[in-house]
């Protein structure tokens, strides 16, 4: 598992029920749901695009390819 804490972005080998206690952020709140993306996506995400996602029909997280980490 990988924890940037400053990014609020981890990786982890499982999804975590925030229900079930703490997640590696600590306390949360929510579904916990997994979202799954496509090939199509990824490539997206390579070619520099940014992907939205909704969050149990309330929230919406954008998720962009970070190309100047060294990771």
């Amino acid at each position: 598992m990988s924890v940037d804490r400053t990014r609020g972005v981890a990786i982890v080998n499982e999804v975590m029920d925030p229900m079930d206690g703490d997640t590696v952020f600590g306390q949360r709140w929510g579904s916990g749901a997994l979202v799954r993306i496509t090939a199509k996506e990824l490539n997206a995400l390579m070619e520099g695009k940014i992907i939205a996602v909704d969050v149990d029909g309330e929230s919406v997280v954008y998720l962009q390819l970070d190309t100047e980490s060294e990771d």
